[in-house]
């Protein structure tokens, strides 16, 4: 048994000391030296979040509008942001805080009770249970929330741990895995218009009349091609280069959407009066299908522990100086909104699926937009891919070997350098995967997409919800709460301080002090209880909208567009 020994006299962060009495060095948990050289600055993480977020999702912000109109579109942008940054930077802190001492020593203690082969690993120097350091190693969803249920409110609904693990585990895979799927088809299918486009009349017997009007089940195959070597980046770090490749091209995609949209398409197809824009869309059933293609285009849960994981100061995240996820949230929230009011003020009630689909078909710069953000989607496959691979790796390594939690700087099994070259096998098949069911339903954009829009009001909200109101369901589990009833026991009492009158006044003073804490504390735990209603609310909200939506383009015949429909695509 792990020997859980509490070091309070330790006079540094890099020393501690081994049951036998020998001084070693410990680094510090804060920098995570594993893998040091592929760590990411705060500006790469922001790169990366903002690519997972940014995307068709981001395009189809007009038409999200035209559900809505300019007034509750813009508040209900502003509203969903604000919910997706809460439900994220809990996510990350609940994560942080299971890394500290207070929760390591509960987490490596169990796992040697239903685990001894990870006790001599574990049997190491001792945890200063006063230390706000991250001991263990980097968590990813599944395990932040599988813990958070385990040991939140004292293990109150530890039960569900092995439920809500496999449940998020499975919505995250599915959901992320139809997300590259649908990657595929829109390449493939755009790339296809594109060649038609320029082969039109082309000469018997030639290489443009061959390509012209092929299969399209033939374009996946092409797609391979691009993707294979994309896919089969592991590290996170090799990735910022795409992600940064990417959020130009879409940046560079948006400024020319916006020049079309403020030079009025150079006075071609003009908003018809019966046409202007709305303040309020009615009814408002409608809203329902905004706050669906909304979330999808600002919700990024299933890259942010793997991007929290990734960084070199993880805690700067959500934390001060750099605050880098609400700056991220911030800028995605401005362009999101931004291209959805203006879009929906130029093009009405006629806004498509994905904006560039409004553009006028007879221009060159138009042509250039689409090929731009195919360009950009396609850079997405490999840091989207990391999500559904990492997870099914995971799963693939505890069929062989029992899940182990590791202490930041502590001996890797060995069996972790076979178990490589098992991840990229592993990797390659998930990505011919993806070929192959492009290839045999070219056309599965609309199911994937119905997958997506369930998948991330579930995963950014839902999950999210249930996981701070298990953490905070037992009052006890407030730390500033129990900070403030220092000197009571653990059921709000007063402990004895003496005798005579001074005893008395102590003993007041702690009464009142107790009295005001647990009136602040009932009205945090209403307010949050109202919150997480509300969100509840907006997530089933953007699903019921989100499975309307596609199980109605399912289900009506197509019509006939220039481009593959890319509206809730989780770029």
């Amino acid at each position: 048994m792990w020997n859980a020994v509490i070091n309070k006299k330790m006079k540094t962060k890099s020393t501690g000391t081994t049951e036998d009495g020998a001084t070693i060095e410990v680094q510090e948990a804060a920098n995570i030296p594993n893998e040091k050289d592929d760590r990411i600055s705060n500006l790469e993480a922001m790169m990366h979040i903002i690519k997972s977020t940014i995307g068709g999702g981001f395009l189809a912000m007009p038409e999200a509008f035209s559900n809505a109109g300019l007034l509750v579109g813009s508040i209900g942008t502003m509203i969903l942001g604000i919910s997706v940054l809460n439900m994220m930077s809990f996510i990350v802190r609940a994560s942080q805080v299971l890394r500290t001492p207070k929760y390591a020593i509960m987490i490596l203690t169990d796992q040697n009770v239903d685990n001894d082969v990870a006790e001599e690993e574990h049997n190491q120097e001792p945890i200063d249970i006063k230390s706000n350091e991250l001991v263990l190693e980097p968590l990813d969803f599944p395990e932040t929330v599988g813990l958070v249920f385990k040991y939140g409110s004292g293990g109150r609904f530890a039960s569900w741990t092995k439920l809500i693990n496999k449940f998020t585990t499975i919505s995250l895979i599915v959901t992320y895995y139809g997300v590259n799927i649908i990657y595929v088809c829109v390449v493939a299918s755009t790339t296809k218009q594109l060649v038609d486009l320029y082969t039109t009349g082309a000469e018997v017997g030639t290489w443009s009349y061959t390509f012209h009007d092929l299969n399209i089940r033939w374009y996946p195959l092409f797609v391979a091609l691009l993707i294979i070597p994309m896919g089969m980046i592991r590290i996170i770090k090799l990735l910022v280069p795409f992600s940064i490749i990417a959020n130009v091209l879409i940046s560079a995609s948006a400024a020319v959407l916006f020049y079309f949209i403020f030079t009025d398409d150079g006075g071609r197809d003009p908003l018809r009066p019966e046409e202007r824009s709305k303040l309020v869309v009615w009814p408002i059933t409608r809203w329902s299908l905004f706050a669906g293609s909304a979330l999808c285009s600002m919700e990024g849960v299933g890259m942010l522990m793997h991007v929290e994981n990734s960084m070199k100061k993880p805690r700067q995240l959500i934390g001060p100086p750099t605050y880098t996820l609400h700056w991220s949230m911030l800028i995605i929230v401005i362009l999101n909104g931004a291209l959805g009011f203006f879009g929906y003020v130029r093009y009405g009630d006629r806004c498509l699926g994905s904006v560039p689909l409004n553009l006028p078909s007879d221009n060159r710069l138009s042509e250039a937009v689409k090929i731009v953000v195919t360009l950009g989607i396609l850079m997405t496959y490999g840091l989207q891919l990391t999500v559904t691979a990492d997870l099914v790796g995971q799963w693939l390594k505890r069929r062989t070997e029992p899940k182990v939690f590791h202490r930041i700087g502590s001996k890797k099994q060995e069996k972790e350098k076979n178990f490589n070259l098992d991840y990229y096998i592993m990797r390659f098949i998930l990505i011919v995967g993806t070929v192959i069911i492009a290839t045999i339903v070219p056309d599965v954009g609309p199911m994937i997409s119905l997958v997506g829009s369930v998948g991330f009001s579930v995963l950014g909200i839902i999950i999210p919800v249930a996981m701070e109101t298990a953490w905070y369901w037992d009052p006890k589990s407030e730390n500033d709460f129990e900070e403030t009833l220092q000197g009571t026991n653990c059921d709000g009492e007063t402990v004895e301080d003496g005798n005579g009158l001074a005893s008395a006044a102590v003993l007041m003073s702690k009464v009142a002090k107790t009295d005001k804490a647990r009136r602040k504390m009932a009205i945090r735990r209403t307010l949050r209880h109202v919150k997480n209603s509300i969100y509840v609310i907006l997530a089933f909200f953007a699903l019921t909208g989100g499975a309307y939506y596609n199980l109605k383009e399912i289900f009506t015949p197509s019509h006939s567009v220039p481009a593959p429909d890319i509206s809730r695509i989780e770029a």
